[in-house]
């Protein structure tokens, strides 16, 4: 009987693993435009108006409206240490600073 479920099985792993890539896609876009946004390179109203245009979905890593939160920006400081692009740490890391002044000892 294991075997007439193996193509089931297989099919839910691979939904899985799917699902798994498309959560890290949409993730690391929401983390690149809170990073174009908040080191001024584009503004939202801009980039909402790129979205809607290109008839892309629009993410991002923090709400937009109250600015991020100490621990979003140090979800996305972690998130670029792990694609090793420092030059966005350094600078989301003084965004932090400057809106966290707490965080300058850490």
């Amino acid at each position: 009987m294991a075997k007439d479920n193996y193509p089931e099985e297989k099919d839910d792993i691979m939904s899985q693993i799917e699902q798994r890539q498309l959560e890290e896609i949409l993730l690391d876009k929401a983390y690149n435009n809170a990073y174009l946004v908040l080191s001024g390179q584009i503004t939202f109203d801009e980039l909402l108006g790129y979205t809607f245009d290109h008839k892309e979905q629009m993410v991002m890593a923090f709400d937009p409206d109250c600015g991020p939160k100490k621990h979003e920006l140090e979800n996305m400081i972690d998130h670029w240490i792990e694609k090793e692009e420092y030059e966005k740490c350094q600078k989301l890391l003084g965004i932090l600073h400057k809106a966290y002044p707490e965080t300058i000892r850490e």
